[in-house]
């Protein structure tokens, strides 16, 4: 039996984490972990750049285009809208400002109908160019709208508009208007007016203008399309209107014409008087019996050129037969003669009337 204490036992040694499983002991971190978001925020700000670089370059290449600011200029000029399409002009040439240049195609309904004279109208073009091809009276045209870079917009997107040269302007001769009586044509349906001989009117590219006279004897007609100047060409091509009579005109002269023969030929003398034919014979005449024939009035015909009204016709015969008695020997004879002869037909405009004076030479 002892005479000391029980001494305690020894505890076991323990530590604060002691009862947390190994799986969850926080792991030593890398060298690389802190650079890993670094990483990934450069890869997806270069994907966001690429992709910005992209969308400029397609929005470059589909909307800020020579084509779609031709596209623009043509879809004002088809509507009839010359404001608008001029709005699309970087400029606008001088000539618009001279005196003596008619605007009438320029807008409203004389644009419109040059647009629906323009069928088929296809807009293509390929890098910096763009072109419109189209048809008109059955046949296939085509010409360049040009357009120019002006710059960019906000730094990324070019900056396209149409050049001036897509104005132009031409000119309409016509040759003895003024001695025709002729002071307008008629442009799309609508009234022009002429300086002495010549109009010019200006026009958007491309125009299809229809120029015509159409008076009560005077007529002519023809289609005018206006393209691209090309190369030193100050403007589009000059058109000649070339008339010719009405049939209103053609008729006045051969009722002319008839209504002077009927004067000669109803004088049963063997000289009419006023008239460019005569014939002799020693023979006694009966009168009664003269009869005088002549080149039908219709075979005449009439023409308009720059030196005014002109007539052509066959060489003129007429032709005289009658009944006689011979002089000598009393005998009963019927004598018939062929005539040449010269007329002097003079056709002339007098304000709205066309005056035709027959006479002989």
């Amino acid at each position: 039996m002892s005479v000391f204490p029980d001494s305690p036992r020894p505890q076991p040694h323990s530590t604060p984490d002691s009862g947390r499983p190994a799986a969850e002991q926080p792991q030593p971190s890398g060298p690389l972990g802190p650079y890993t978001a670094v990483i990934g925020w450069a890869a997806a700000l270069v994907l966001v750049a690429v992709a910005a670089v992209v969308a400029v370059w397609q929005v470059n290449e589909q909307i800020y285009t020579p084509q779609a600011a031709a596209e623009q200029y043509w879809e004002d000029v088809s509507s009839g809208s010359g404001g608008a399409a001029m709005g699309q002009l970087s400029s606008t040439p001088e000539f618009l400002s001279e005196e003596g240049i008619d605007h009438l195609l320029l807008d409203g309904e004389p644009l419109s109908r040059s647009a629906q004279l323009l069928s088929g109208a296809q807009l293509t073009g390929e890098n910096d160019d763009a072109e419109i091809s189209f048809t008109v009276e059955d046949e296939s045209l085509s010409t360049p709208i040009p357009v120019e870079r002006m710059g960019t917009t906000w730094g990324f997107f070019d900056d396209w508009q149409v050049s001036p040269q897509a104005l132009s302007w031409f000119e309409v001769e016509v040759p003895g208007a003024p001695q025709g009586g002729i002071g307008q044509v008629q442009v799309n349906g609508q009234p022009v007016n002429l300086n002495e001989e010549t109009a010019r009117l200006s026009a958007f590219v491309p125009t299809a203008a229809e120029i015509s006279v159409d008076s009560e004897w005077l007529v002519g007609g023809t289609t005018h399309v206006v393209t691209a100047a090309q190369g030193e060409q100050s403007s589009a091509e000059r058109v000649t209107l070339d008339l010719e009579a009405s049939d209103a005109a053609v008729e006045l002269l051969h009722t002319e014409v008839e209504e002077f023969f009927n004067h000669c030929s109803d004088q049963q003398v063997l000289m009419p008087a006023g008239c460019p034919v005569g014939v002799t014979t020693a023979h006694r005449v009966d009168a009664e019996s003269i009869e005088w024939s002549f080149p039908d009035p219709e075979s005449f015909s009439l023409r308009f050129d720059a030196d005014g009204w002109q007539i052509d016709h066959d060489p003129l015969v007429a032709e005289v037969s009658f009944d006689a008695t011979h002089h000598h020997t009393g005998e009963a004879i019927t004598e018939s003669k062929q005539v040449p002869f010269e007329l002097d037909v003079q056709v002339g405009a007098s304000g709205e009337d066309l005056i035709v004076a027959v006479s002989g030479p």
